[in-house]
Order: C-alpha cells, then sequence, then structure tokens
C-alpha cells in the first residue's frame, strides 16, 4: 500500500529571447557556459587580463565573440583580422562592454574605457560586423571612435523605456558628472546627457552597475573615499538623481544588483568581504550584513573578492583573484545570511579567475523570466513569470499526451503526464509584439520504494524493512530516520523517503504477529541405563528436527545426552526446547549357589553375591525367607520343590537390576550301585569293594567265602571292604555279599550277590 508525498523543489531559472549572456571568457584562459542552465568551465578562451572583459552570444547561446577591451577573439578563438589596437585597457576596471545595435542583427558596438595608464585615452566605440570574415565578424572601418576623454573605469548601459534603445553611462575622472548618451538605431547620440550628483572623486578604480529594470545605479570607489554610491535613474531621460552614499564599504571594487532589484552587493577587494545592502530600507547604510568571505589565493595577499556579476542562472558570480575558483551567492533575492554565499563554488579547472568578469548591460538578463516549483513526477508544477513589462503570455508546457498542454496565466500549474524532457515554450506579447522564449526542464521520477506486502512475523522475531536509496532521507512513523527499521511488533509500519532531488515517496506494510508453536520436553531428568524415555513435540501441521536430524515428532532417549528440538508451525513460526538426559550406570545382579542338584538329603544351599559389592541386596529365597545386604551365606530347604531364587541390586544412583535362578531339591529316591569285582594287589586301581547310593538311611554290608564263613560286616556305606581278613589279603576268589537297606523313603532293601575278588 502506498502513499505518495511530493515534495516543492524550486528552480528559479533566466529564461530570455536572447541567450547573449550565455557564454562568458575572462581572466586567465577561464570561461563559463550557461547554455545548460549550470555553469561549465571552458578552457579554451585565449584572454589573459587582469580586469575588464565582455564576450557576447546570439539568441540561441551560441557564442559570437569575445574582448578584452583591445582585441577582439570570434567564436572559433581566433583574433579578428582588424580586431587588434582597441583602446581599451587590462588594467581597466570595466575595459569593454558589447551592445547589439538597436533593430540591426549583424552590428555590435564595443565601448571602451581606457585604464589608469591609458592618460586620455578615455571612453571609445568600434563596430563589429558580423556578415564579415564568413560570419565569424570583424571590426569594421568604425573603430576607435572617441566619445569622452578624461572617463573613470566606470561604464554601465541601459535599455531605455521603449525597450529598444540604449543608455551608455559613463563617469568622467576627478568630477561627480556622469555623461549619459543614447544608442539608437541610427547610432550613437555624442551629445550627453549631464548628471553632476554626489561628492567629487579623484578614484577610477571599481564597478558600475544598474539594476535589472534600470531605475537604480551604484558606483563602486576604490582607494580615495573608499564608499559606493547609489542613485536613482530615469530610463526615459537619461539623468541620475537622490543620490546616497554607503561609507561603511571599505576597499569596494564590485557591486551588482539582486535580479529583483531589492538588494546590493559590494565586494570589499581587499578584506575578501561580501556585504548586503537593503535597498527597500529607509537607512540603507544600517542595513549592512557581512554574508560571506572569500578564501583568499596564497601568495596574493587578501585581495580574492573583486568582481560581482549577475549571471543567467540568476545567481551572482564573484570574481576570486588568481584563483581557479569562482565564489557565488546562489539565491541574492533573500536577505541576509540566506542569500546563500559559497566560496570556491564554481571549479575553473585548469584556467585562473582575474578581479573581472564580462560586463553585460543590465536587462540581458530580463528580457522574459520564469520561476517554476515542484518538478517531481505527479507533482502540480507552478509556473511563474516575473516580468510585468508584458500585455499578456502564453505557455506551452511541451506536454503533447495531456489534455492540459497550454495556459494564458501569469501563474500557471501542470502535472506532467510523465517523466522526462519537456520543452517548456512562454510567449510574450507586448504592443502587438512577440518575445519567446524556451528551455527544457526534467521532470524528476519519484523514488522507488516498496516495503514488500502485507506480512507476519513471528512473537519474538525481528522483521528488518530497508528502504535504502543513495543520497535519500528517510522518515519513518516514529520520526526515525535511517534507511531501515526493525519491526517486532504488530501494526502499521509506514516510511516516506526523499531522493536528492528533493523528490518524495511513501509506502505502508501491515505487519500481524503470530504465537510460537508451545514445546515443552519437561525438566532436566536422571534415569539408569536400560531405561528409555519418550520425548514427545507433538503440533498439529508442524515439522520437527532433532539433535541428530531426525524428524519425527517423538523421540526414544536411550543415552546420556541433551536432547532438543525445533519445530515449525504452519506459519512458519519457530519454537525450540532442551533438556538433558542422565543415564546413570546400572550393575549386573549375579550369583552362584551350591550344591546342585540336590535333594533333602542335603537340603542345604550355599549362596554367593557376584554382583558388586557398592550395592545393597536383597535376597528372595523362594520359600519366603528374605535376606538382605549377605553377600555369602547358606540356606536349608525343609521340603523338595524348585524354588525360584531372586537376588535385586540397588546401587549408589538407585539403579536396580535383579536376577533369577532355580534351585530344585529333590524328595530322595532310592539307588545304589554293587560292583562285581574289585583288584586289591596295591596297583593303585580298583584295591576297594566299594558300594554307592542315594537316600539312605540305614546300611549293612556282610561278606561270605564260599563256606559261608563271614569275612567282614561294616554299617557303614562308606566304609569298603579291601579284601583283607585278619589282615590277610583273602585268596583270589568268589565271594557272597548280603546288602540290607532302608532308604530316605522308610522302605528296607535286601541284595545278595558274588564279587570277583581278583589278585
Amino acid at each position: 500500500m502506498k502513499r505518495l508525498f511530493l515534495l516543492l523543489l524550486c528552480f528559479p531559472l533566466l529564461l530570455f529571447s536572447q541567450n547573449e549572456g550565455n557564454i562568458w571568457y575572462f581572466g586567465w584562459n577561464a570561461g563559463l557556459d550557461f547554455n545548460s542552465g549550470s555553469p561549465v568551465a571552458l578552457t579554451d578562451g585565449q584572454l589573459f587580463t587582469l580586469e575588464g572583459c565582455a564576450s557576447i552570444s546570439d539568441m540561441n547561446g551560441d557564442l559570437l565573440f569575445y574582448t578584452d577591451g583591445m582585441e577582439v577573439y570570434n567564436k572559433n578563438h581566433v583574433l579578428m583580422p582588424n580586431g587588434s589596437g582597441l583602446l581599451g585597457h587590462n588594467s581597466s576596471t570595466q575595459s569593454a562592454i558589447i551592445i547589439k545595435k538597436p533593430s540591426s542583427s549583424t552590428i555590435y558596438y564595443i565601448f571602451t574605457v581606457d585604464g589608469m595608464s591609458g592618460l586620455l585615452g578615455g571612453s571609445n566605440y568600434s563596430e563589429v560586423d558580423m556578415t564579415l570574415e564568413s560570419g565569424l565578424g570583424n571590426v569594421n572601418a568604425v573603430k576607435n571612435i572617441p566619445i569622452v576623454t578624461y572617463a573613470c573605469e566606470k561604464i554601465t548601459a541601459i535599455q531605455h523605456q521603449n525597450g529598444t534603445d540604449f543608455w551608455i553611462v559613463i563617469r568622467l575622472e576627478n568630477s561627480n558628472t556622469y555623461h549619459t548618451f543614447l544608442l539608437t538605431s541610427g547610432g550613437l547620440n555624442i551629445v550627453p546627457v549631464i548628471s553632476n550628483i554626489g561628492p567629487v572623486y579623484n578614484s577610477e578604480i571599481g564597478y558600475l552597475r544598474s539594476s535589472n529594470s534600470g531605475d537604480k545605479i551604484a558606483a563602486a570607489n576604490y582607494m580615495v573615499g573608499s564608499n559606493v554610491n547609489l542613485f536613482d535613474f530615469d530610463n526615459t531621460t537619461g539623468i541620475l538623481s537622490n543620490e546616497v552614499t554607503l561609507t561603511n564599504t571599505p576597499f569596494p571594487y564590485g557591486v551588482e544588483f539582486s535580479p529583483d532589484g531589492n538588494l546590493l552587493y559590494v565586494s570589499n577587494v581587499l578584506d575578501a568581504e561580501i556585504y548586503q545592502f537593503d535597498l527597500l530600507a529607509s537607512n540603507i547604510e544600517s542595513t549592512k550584513v557581512i554574508v560571506g568571505t572569500v578564501i583568499p589565493v596564497s601568495g596574493f595577499g587578501n585581495e580574492s573578492a573583486a568582481c560581482l556579476q549577475l549571471a543567467p542562472d540568476n545567481k551572482i558570480y564573484i570574481a576570486n583573484i588568481s584563483s581557479n575558483y569562482l565564489s557565488v551567492i546562489n539565491d541574492p533575492n533573500i536577505l541576509g545570511m540566506g542569500c546563500n554565499f559559497a566560496a570556491d563554488a564554481v571549479d575553473l579547472l585548469s584556467s585562473t579567475s582575474g578581479a573581472g568578469l564580462p560586463t553585460f548591460y543590465s536587462s540581458i538578463f530580463l528580457s522574459n523570466s520564469i520561476t517554476y516549483i515542484n518538478l517531481c513526477y505527479g507533482d502540480s508544477t507552478l509556473f511563474t513569470s516575473s516580468n510585468v513589462f508584458f500585455d499578456s503570455i502564453e505557455w506551452n508546457f511541451g506536454d503533447i499526451n495531456s489534455s492540459n498542454n497550454s495556459s494564458t496565466d501569469t501563474s500557471a500549474y501542470h502535472v506532467f503526464s510523465d517523466t522526462g524532457n519537456f520543452e517548456i515554450i512562454l510567449s510574450s506579447y507586448l504592443d502587438g509584439n512577440i518575445s519567446t522564449s524556451s528551455t527544457f526542464l526534467y521532470i524528476m521520477p519519484i523514488p522507488e520504494i516498496n516495503l514488500g506486502n502485507d506480512t507476519s512475523i513471528c512473537i519474538g522475531e525481528n522483521l528488518l524493512l530497508d528502504v535504502s536509496n543513495q543520497n535519500s532521507t528517510y522518515q519513518w512513523m516514529d520520526n526515525s530516520i535511517n534507511s531501515t527499521y526493525e519491526v517486532n511488533s504488530e501494526g502499521d509500519y509506514w516510511v516516506q523517503i526523499t531522493d536528492a532531488n528533493g523528490c518524495t515517496n511513501t509506502d505502508t506494510i501491515y505487519v500481524i504477529t503470530n504465537p510460537l508453536p508451545e514445546v515443552n520436553l519437561g525438566e532436566d531428568i536422571v534415569l539408569c541405563e536400560g531405561d528409555t524415555l519418550l520425548l514427545d513435540a507433538t503440533q498439529k501441521n508442524a515439522t520437527y528436527l532433532w539433535q541428530d536430524n531426525s524428524t519425527l515428532p517423538t523421540y526414544t532417549a536411550t543415552i546420556t545426552n541433551n536432547y532438543s528440538v525445533i519445530v515449525t508451525d504452519s506459519n512458519a513460526c519457530i519454537n525450540s526446547d532442551i533438556m538433558n538426559a542422565v543415564f546413570n550406570p546400572g550393575e549386573i545382579a549375579d550369583f552362584t549357589f551350591s550344591p546342585q542338584p540336590t535333594d533333602l538329603n542335603n537340603p542345604e544351599i550355599t549362596f554367593i553375591n557376584t554382583s558388586s559389592n557398592d550395592t545393597t541386596l536383597i535376597w528372595n529365597l523362594g520359600d519366603g525367607t528374605i535376606i538382605e545386604d549377605e553377600t555369602y551365606f547358606h540356606h536349608i530347604y525343609e521340603s523338595a520343590g524348585e524354588y525360584t531364587i531372586s537376588l535385586i541390586i540397588i546401587n549408589r544412583y538407585n539403579c536396580v537390576d535383579t536376577i533369577d535362578y532355580k534351585v530344585i531339591i529333590d524328595p530322595g529316591k532310592f539307588h545304589l550301585f554293587i560292583p562285581n569285582s574289585f583288584t586289591p594287589n596295591n596297583d593303585g586301581h580298583n584295591e576297594l569293594f566299594v558300594i554307592k547310593g542315594r537316600y539312605i538311611i540305614e546300611f549293612s554290608l556282610k561278606i561270605f567265602n564260599q563256606w559261608g564263613k563271614q569275612l567282614f560286616a561294616s554299617s557303614d556305606i562308606y566304609k569298603y571292604w579291601d579284601g583283607r581278613y585278619k589282615g590277610k589279603i583273602s585268596p583270589q576268589d568268589k565271594y557272597t555279599y548280603l546288602i540290607t537297606v532302608l532308604d530316605i523313603n522308610g522302605d528296607t532293601h535286601e541284595f545278595t550277590g558274588v564279587i570277583h575278588l581278583i589278585q
């Protein structure tokens, strides 16, 4: 969503039907071209002069010729064949001024004024005929025609009230006398209109200027007197009147009126200061303001602020003596410091300024003036004609795609249909005559700005709005002025951007904040090896990323680790959680037991713990017996059966392990083993008659020889016959045994048989 703000830009530009003052040559090979609207340095000039000079262009602003008052150069910067030897001087303040002969398009007058060393040279004039030299012009036979002797270095030209003729004003040396000569289509009337006015001066140096409208004259009187004289001038009669002397103007050299004629500027050549006076005040002298100081050139003392000259761009330029720069008063119609003085504002490149700038007749920049403001696309551009010497005017805005491309209003508004260059034509009508001026202006595009579509962010997230645009300024809704703005809450955000041209644009974005998904893996936890922990981060329409890059909504933890999950919901909001699970080591429960198998004949079982000793032990012996913290013990089972023995161990981390074994107590089933021979021959093998049995309570054994004689008897199953009778080994033979047994179940068994004694 965009809002459009358009800033008013004000561009005053003096337009004229005869762009005769657009090319300047002065100083030491210095020059300026104002045809583009702003001064562009020229370095092809041939002048090498300290002070006075003049130049003239045609109605299109193309150079015709220029002079230092002594030599005349054509537009190709070549000395005219008869263009040398004019009676000006390079040390004359205003060595020359050029005026086109009224009602002629080809004849120009060069009025010259000699310098201090010129003795009786005075003021003279010569003619340049532009039809000669194939249109390059030449000084014709009318050359160095005397006007008046003993002239000061001061001369100015003022257009007659009839709009056609000119007054040439010259002050005489060592006097208060001004001679005013009328130039008409018939030539120069050498009979002057004489005005004796003001103090008598013997100072020759300093400029003589008139206002654009020709109703005022100012004279700078350098050296003796060091003051400035102001006069009213009647451009119908040529008479000077109402003299006012400004005495607080030390070392005045240059004088110039503001374009509207309400202010006077004076240069102090030694102190490098520029003064401003308000001509509308009742006490003009009391309004003096120092509006600027020219930067002196090293090695040239403080002498730097010399000639003041109004230019086609409605600014006043200041000659900086021996400098590669000119200073400028950018807004000379503004009272006080608002006139915007700028030192060293115009670079002359490799050329150097002297004390002088080209002298022009006062109204050369007043033929038709246009002021316009608001040059940004989409704005309403206001055009104003400041010239009141016309019966009517007509504007043509050069906007062929507009249905409202013309106006007859003195002040006219126009909204241009596009950006780009447009030719503005102003036609002014006076007494049936037409004066046409034209210029190009550029309608500038507004700066591009795009905060993007309305969007959303997540709580805790920052959105960086960036409208960076080189050479622009910014203002956000909270009056912050950075090119970026960080958003972290819901609402409307807008910014206004103003580019280097003063054009403005605005954009707005609405930002919504979405909640974060809820994620809680729980508190940190301690578990035991072998345990499992299910971590659940399940959300609706969400994606998951666990610490090992798995992407399921749940995770089973089995080892000590930091477990984390990042959850992204359907709004692209992200939340995460982390928890620590510690799996402590456990013990492996185990034990041994014996004898096994066993029976009720031997029902005592020995148990031995083989688990870690750093544990708590709990034994469950399966017959209701519980024993704690014993690692070695015996237990007698009272009855036959199968018993489950459980050992539970608990280590210092409270981790538990259990193991079970089965113990079998047989009921004692009777069994008896009787060998059929033995060999008591002392060879260490089968020496005894050994009878083995199980589950026997009582036992009786009797041995008889073949004649029935009893040789051996025993009631202990573990007392074996070694084949002896009365200490002697019985002979090898067959012997009869009688065995009587009472088993564990109370049953009596009788066995008889033959045993072979072998030697």
